[in-house]
């Protein structure tokens, strides 16, 4: 599969150009040229407005200079012709195997699929086949509106469907959702779940889903051996609902099994490759309460689908006592949530309809709304995080576990400019008076067993003036009951108890997080504190990554309400201080100078069929991103690569002492740390990654290729072409020879 960006000017013209440049195999020189795939040819629509054709019993509803829109009144069920190749999407299959019931056929076929709860919670379907449904349409220049209403169950909505300059959106405002009774309410909706779909094998392609930094699941014959599918919230679980668990502990202490990856953008896609049309799926409204569902063929019926799935209500469990054990009631919320649902579909055809093709796309739509913003330094560095102190148990109370002083920092700085090393991002944690986990921090304290506020903040001044970023880490989310009240500050569960996250470690075993409001106050505060100083760089977590809903002083509160909250909160942190956030959602883009924790690997579902640089595709160029840290990576060679693959710079996380100190604290599992034993591999991380990201600096990915023999070849829109060898023989492209596990940079 190669995929490359035809319509950039700027990557094709420098690709054009036949010359000898920089090129290096793992420090050694192999120069080669790059070939062109000819001229540039602009193609003739293949139809015209006279010229359209019948598809399927659908009606011809709208049109512009690029696509063609049908509808059929009686499942509202659309196909979107692209006129300058002839392909088209539908949002049903036309393709009937007869193998389906009632239920399923209605589900393919209407443009609305819902999930309504009954007085007993029983859910049930609702869709535009099967009930008794009343629909007023009316035919707007750019394509339809329906009022839709279930006679039945009385409820209904509005469904209102455009035809854009790039695709179509599919939008169903909040007010125009009704519930007149009392039987029946909506559990969930799903927009044309069915959009671009295909029977088995019988076309060539893929579904892309957010999982890590992506991933891709093609559209061959599954042979039915897959009895589940992709169902992820986006933006992470909702903890106001979500049950404790038990986690798979080894030795009662260590996590044996990594949680999956949170959906970072309200985003999925499919891609027809045989036909060349693919669209992006982008979740403008809504987002907040719904979940990414890709299902392969196999699962329940023969037809490959990727939609999504808004929650309008949860059904949850309230215990009746305060032992749990002894009874609970499934209950339903009473009020449903109030959001627009919009999804927005660009469409990309010929040699854009792919998985890079939608990645470039969703860049240009971010930079064009402002959530990314262009200008920010993306010159490469390498990221060396710091722990300070943690605690154990000590007599009555605790100790301090001292692991890296800011004299011990300063040391490390000068003992890496020594080796060359001088472009550092650094974050410090447990900076604070009282350790790691004393949290919220609301003042700026420095801890005085690694040197107190004072030297802290000369640290951090002499840092920048030494060109290095030094960072204090702030997770704003946290507060650990051993340590500060929290009675009126720690986040209640829609069943108005307590929700607590256990840590299966010795002194602190149980952590919760603050209301929204609470981490408001308590981080501007911090902030004004912090500021006073002189001193301004900030890293924050915990609100840059968790939305939930909670019960607070008698009202329920949605995660729409608390993503407000965490947006307006970084948008005024940002303007006070550089900030820098950890793991961000997409929402929050625009109000970072970084992204840290990148994921490079999927969470490795037995369904998805390859990973993709999806996420570094969309940031690299426009913002610098960090990865998770390399100390923890089982296998650090592919990790490597991986890191040149996508980009992405790299992370360690360092103590001047060694780990074996944490044992007995609650950073019992950082099991390697010591500055000694990585120092030498910081420097050749850093030498290897700064030459590729020296001649890649400045440019975005516009093309990725998946060749067999686990061969990837990356193009930069300068025209730098990387080859990557993950595979166990050496392979040859493009006239070069590739080693097992290595990677060529040409240009």
């Amino acid at each position: 599969m190669e995929i490359k960006r035809l319509k950039k000017p700027l990557c094709f013209i420098l690709m054009l150009v036949m010359c000898l440049g920089i090129s290096f195999e793992n420090g050694t020189g192999v120069s080669a040229q790059v070939k062109t795939e000819g001229d540039i040819k602009v193609a003739k629509n293949v139809y015209s407005s006279d010229t359209l054709p019948e598809i399927n019993g659908h009606n011809v509803v709208a049109e512009n200079d690029r696509f063609v829109l049908y509808m059929l009144e009686d499942d509202l069920s659309v196909i979107v012709l692209d006129k300058e190749t002839g392909a088209y999407m539908e949002s049903s299959p036309s393709y009937d195997d007869e193998k389906n019931n009632k239920t399923w056929t209605a589900a393919m076929k209407s443009a609305l699929v819902l999930t309504m709860i009954n007085k007993s919670t029983d859910t049930k379907q609702a869709d535009l086949i099967n009930d008794q449904v009343t629909k007023k349409i009316t035919y707007t220049n750019t394509g339809f509106e329906a009022v839709i209403y279930w006679t039945k169950y009385k409820f209904g909505m509005t469904l209102k469907v455009n035809l854009t300059e790039d695709g179509l959106t599919a939008f169903i405002p909040d007010e125009s959702i009704i519930e007149d009774g009392t039987d029946y309410y909506i559990g969930t909706i799903s927009i044309y779940p069915f959009m671009g779909t295909s029977y088995l094998d019988q076309k060539e392609g893929y579904m892309f889903i957010p999982d890590g930094n992506g991933a891709i699941i093609y559209l061959d014959n599954k042979e039915g051996r897959f009895n589940s599918g992709y169902s992820t919230l986006i933006y992470g679980d909702d903890i106001g609902f979500t049950e404790s668990t038990t986690a798979n502990l080894l030795w009662d202490r260590y996590e044996t099994l990594n949680e999956t990856n949170k959906i970072l953008a309200p985003i999925y896609g499919l891609a027809h490759t045989d036909d060349k049309l693919a669209f992006l799926a982008i979740i403008e409204n809504g987002a907040e309460r719904a979940s990414i569902e890709a299902r392969p063929n196999g699962i329940s019926v023969d037809y490959n689908r990727v939609y999504a799935k808004f929650i309008e209500r949860k059904i949850y469990t309230q215990p009746t006592s305060n032992n749990t054990s002894s009874g609970s009631l499934h209950l339903t919320e009473e009020s449903r949530s109030h959001s627009d649902l919009k999804i927005r579909y660009i469409f990309l055809n010929g040699d854009d309809a792919n998985y890079c093709g939608m990645a470039t796309a969703y860049r240009d739509y971010l930079l064009e709304n402002g959530s990314l913003v262009k200008g920010l330094d993306n010159s490469f560095r390498t990221r060396v995080d710091f722990m300070g102190t943690e605690r154990e148990n000590w007599l009555l109370g605790t100790k301090a576990v001292v692991m890296t002083t800011t004299e011990d920092i300063k040391e490390i700085f000068a003992d890496l400019e020594s080796l060359g090393v001088k472009d550092i991002l650094s974050v410090y944690k447990g900076w604070q008076s009282g350790g790691l986990l004393n949290l919220p921090i609301a003042k700026y304290k420095a801890d005085s067993k690694i040197g107190g506020t004072k030297e802290l903040t000369a640290l951090i001044k002499d840092a920048e003036e030494k060109g290095i970023k030094l960072y204090l880490y702030n997770n704003a989310l946290v507060i650990n009951p051993d340590e500060h009240s929290s009675t009126f500050s720690a986040v209640k569960k829609v069943n108005k108890k307590k929700y607590e996250e256990a840590t299966y470690k010795d002194v602190y075993d149980k952590l919760m997080y603050l209301i929204p409001a609470k981490s408001e106050t308590t981080l501007e505060k911090f902030v004004k504190s912090y500021t006073k100083s002189g001193v301004k760089n900030l890293c924050v977590a915990g609100v840059s990554n968790t939305l939930f809903s909670y019960f607070n002083s008698g009202n329920f509160y949605t995660r729409f309400d608390s993503k407000n909250v965490y947006d307006e909160l970084t948008a005024t942190v940002s303007e006070k201080t550089s900030l820098v956030l950890e793991q961000p959602f997409e929402y929050l883009w625009s109000d970072t100078e970084a992204f840290l924790d990148m994921p490079v690997y999927v969470s490795n579902f037995v369904y998805e069929d390859d990973s993709v640089p999806f996420l570094s595709i969309v940031l690299k160029g426009v913002m610098p991103v960090y990865g998770e840290y390399i100390n923890f990576e089982a296998n650090k060679s592919e990790y490597f690569l991986k890191l040149i693959e996508t980009g992405i710079f790299p992370s360690f996380y360092i103590t001047k002492k060694s780990s074996s100190e944490l044992i007995y604290t609650n950073s019992a599992d950082i099991y390697s740390s010591e500055y000694s034993v990585y120092r030498d591999t910081i420097k050749s991380y850093y030498d290897e990654l700064k030459k590729v990201s020296d001649l890649t600096e400045g440019a975005f990915i516009c093309g990725h290729e998946i060749e067999e023999g686990g061969l990837r070849v990356i193009t930069y829109t300068n025209g730098v072409k990387i080859y990557i060898n993950y595979g166990l023989q050496t392979v040859t492209k493009d006239d070069l020879k590739i080693g097992s596990m290595s990677y060529k940079v040409v240009k």
